[in-house]
C-alpha cells in the first residue's frame, strides 16, 4: 500500500506543478487576449469551446477514462500486463481517429449552422473551421495520456500539458506581435494557437509512448507465446470491454456535455433578455467565462490532479478487492480537497475584487471573483468525489447527479436570469454545486471516517481569525492602487494566510506527514 501511495502523492505533485504552471501561462496569456482581442471578440473566442467540448467528449474524453480504468484493473504478470495494455491502447487510439477525423469533416462542413443555430452567433464559423484541425492531434494525446494515467506514470502527461500551453501561448504572442495582429486577425491567431500547442503535445506523446514500449519489448518477447485461438478470445474481450466502457463513458460524458454547452450558449442570449445589448451580453460572458471562472479554477489544479490519479488507483484497489485502501483514499481526498477550498474561499472572499482590479484592470472580474469564491469547497470536493465514483464504476451514477446539478444552473438561467441578471446566474451555481457536492458524499458516507471538528470547525475558525486579521491590515497599510508593488504585496498575504493555515491545521492534527507516505 505504502508504493502505491506514494507512486498516487507523487503523480499528484507532478500533475498539479504542471497544472498550477499551465494555469500562469494562462492567466498572463488571457490578459494579453484580452488586450488584443477586447471583451466582446473575447466571448466570441469563447463561444468556440463548447463545441470543443463536445467533440472532445465524442473522441476523447470517454475514450481516455476507460484506457486509463482498464489498464490500471489490468493484474497479471508484468510481460502479459504489458502485452495487454498495449493491445487496449491500440484499439483506443484506432476508435479515437475515426472519430476525430469524422468529426472534423463535420465541424468544417457545417461551421455556419452550428454558429447560427447552435451557438447563435454567426461571426463564431470561420473560428470552428480552424479550431477542427486540432481534434485528431487531441484524440491521440488523450488516449497516450490514459494509458499513462493507467500505469501510474504521471511524468509524460505532466510534460504534456506544459508544452501544450507553451507552444501555444508562444505562437499566438509570435504571430500577434511579428504581424501586428489585433480584433479579428488575433482571434484567428489564438484558435491557430490551439492548434499547434495540441500538435506539439500529440508528437511529444508519441514519442513518449514508443520509448515505454521499446523498453518493454525485451520483456514482453520472454512471455510464453498465446495459442491462436486464444489470443483472437483475447483480443475480442479486450475490445468488447474497451467499446462497453467508452460507449458508456462517453454517452454519459456526451449528455453532460452538451448540457454544459446549452449553459454556455445561454448566458448570453439570458442576458439579453434581461436587457443588456448583445456586446455587454457578450463582455459580460466573457468576463466572466474567461477570466473570473478560471481564475476561481486556478487552484482546482491540486484535486484535478489528484482525481485523475485517484481513478486508476480506486480500479486497481477494487480489483484487488482491498477496501481498506478504498476507504482510505477516500477518507484523505476528501479532507484535503475541503481543506483546499475553505483555503481559497477565504483568499477569494478577502481579495477577489482587488485581484480582478490589479491583474486584469477590470472591475467586474474582481466582483464575479468575490461572488464565485463560496463555489470553491463544493468545487473542488465535487471533482474529487466524481471520479472516486467513477473509479468505483457507477458511471451511470455521476452522470445522474451532475445532470441535477446542471439542472438546476439551467433552470436559473433559463427563468431567473432574464428577471435578475447576472446574480441569479451565481447563486444557480452555488447552489447547483452544492446539491451535487451531498448527493455524492451522501453516496459515499460508508466509505469516509468525518470528523466535524477536524474538517470543519478548526480549519474555519482558523481562517476565518487570520483571515480578518491581515484584511484589516492590508487596508490600513498605504498600498498603491497600479504597479508591481500591489500585486507583489497581494501575493505576500496570500502565503501568510496559507503558511498560517497550514501551521494551525498541522498543530491541531488535522493534518498528518502519513497521509502523504
Amino acid at each position: 500500500m505504502k508504493k502505491l501511495q506514494n507512486k498516487l502523492i507523487e503523480g499528484t505533485l507532478l500533475l498539479t506543478i504542471a497544472g498550477f504552471a499551465t494555469r500562469i501561462i494562462g492567466f498572463i496569456y488571457r490578459i494579453f487576449l484580452s488586450d488584443i482581442l477586447g471583451v466582446k471578440l473575447l466571448g466570441i473566442y469563447q463561444l468556440v469551446f463548447p463545441v470543443y467540448g463536445i467533440c472532445f467528449t465524442i473522441y476523447g474524453a470517454g475514450i481516455q477514462t476507460a484506457i486509463s480504468q482498464l489498464v490500471a484493473s489490468n493484474i497479471g504478470a508484468p510481460a502479459q500486463k504489458q502485452k495487454k495494455d498495449l493491445t487496449i491502447l491500440k484499439w483506443g487510439l484506432f476508435l479515437s481517429t475515426i472519430l476525430s477525423c469524422t468529426l472534423t469533416c463535420l465541424v468544417w462542413f457545417f461551421a455556419s449552422p452550428i454558429s447560427s443555430r447552435l451557438l447563435l452567433e454567426p461571426s463564431c464559423a470561420p473560428y470552428l473551421q480552424i479550431l477542427c484541425f486540432l481534434f485528431p492531434f487531441c484524440g491521440t494525446s488523450a488516449c497516450i495520456n490514459g494509458y499513462f494515467y493507467g500505469i501510474k506514470e504521471a511524468k509524460v502527461p505532466a510534460v504534456t500539458q506544459i508544452i501544450e500551453q507553451l507552444v501555444r501561448v508562444a505562437s499566438v504572442v509570435i504571430l500577434c506581435l511579428a504581424l501586428s495582429a489585433t480584433g479579428e486577425a488575433g482571434c484567428r491567431f489564438a484558435v491557430i494557437g490551439l492548434i499547434c500547442g495540441e500538435a506539439a503535445s500529440c508528437f511529444y506523446n508519441c514519442f513518449k509512448l514508443y520509448q515505454a514500449a521499446h523498453s518493454n519489448l525485451k520483456e514482453t518477447s520472454l512471455a510464453q507465446p498465446e495459442k491462436r485461438n486464444s489470443s483472437f478470445s483475447h483480443r475480442d474481450k479486450i475490445v468488447s470491454q474497451l467499446l462497453f466502457l467508452a460507449f458508456t463513458l462517453t454517452t454519459t460524458k456526451l449528455v453532460l456535455s452538451i448540457l454544459h454547452s446549452v449553459e454556455s450558449i445561454f448566458i448570453p442570449a439570458a442576458l439579453k433578455k434581461f436587457g443588456c445589448s448583445a456586446q455587454d451580453a457578450l463582455s459580460i460572458y466573457g468576463i466572466l467565462s474567461g477570466i473570473a471562472m478560471p481564475f476561481i479554477l486556478f487552484p482546482s489544479s491540486i484535486t484535478n490532479s489528484f482525481s485523475v490519479m485517484i481513478l486508476p488507483a480506486i480500479a486497481q484497489a477494487q480489483a484487488e478487492h482491498a477496501e481498506k485502501k478504498i476507504r482510505s483514499y477516500i477518507t484523505l481526498s476528501g479532507k484535503y480537497s475541503l481543506f483546499i477550498g475553505y483555503l481559497f474561499t477565504c483568499i477569494f472572499l478577502l481579495f477577489g475584487k482587488e485581484f480582478g482590479i490589479l491583474l486584469f484592470h477590470s472591475e467586474d472580474a474582481g466582483i464575479y471573483i468575490y461572488a464565485l469564491s463560496w463555489l470553491c469547497p463544493f468545487l473542488y470536493l465535487s471533482t474529487t468525489f466524481t471520479s472516486i465514483i467513477n473509479g468505483l464504476g457507477k458511471t451511470q451514477l455521476t452522470f445522474f447527479i451532475t445532470a441535477i446539478g446542471l439542472s438546476v444552473k439551467i433552470y436559473f438561467l433559463i427563468f431567473l436570469v432574464p428577471v435578475y441578471g447576472i446574480q441569479a446566474y451565481l447563486v444557480g451555481s452555488l447552489i447547483s454545486q452544492i446539491t451535487m457536492t451531498l448527493f455524492e458524499g451522501f453516496y459515499l458516507r460508508h466509505y469516509i471516517s468525518f470528523s466535524a471538528g477536524s474538517f470543519l470547525f478548526v480549519p474555519c475558525f482558523c481562517l476565518a481569525v487570520l483571515g480578518g486579521l491581515l484584511k484589516k491590515l492590508y487596508l490600513i497599510l498605504p498600498v498603491p492602487k497600479t504597479g508591481i508593488l500591489p500585486i507583489l504585496l497581494l501575493a505576500f498575504f496570500c502565503l501568510i494566510i496559507c503558511l498560517g493555515y497550514l501551521f494551525v491545521l498541522g498543530r491541531a492534527k488535522c493534518i498528518d506527514r502519513k497521509d502523504f507516505c
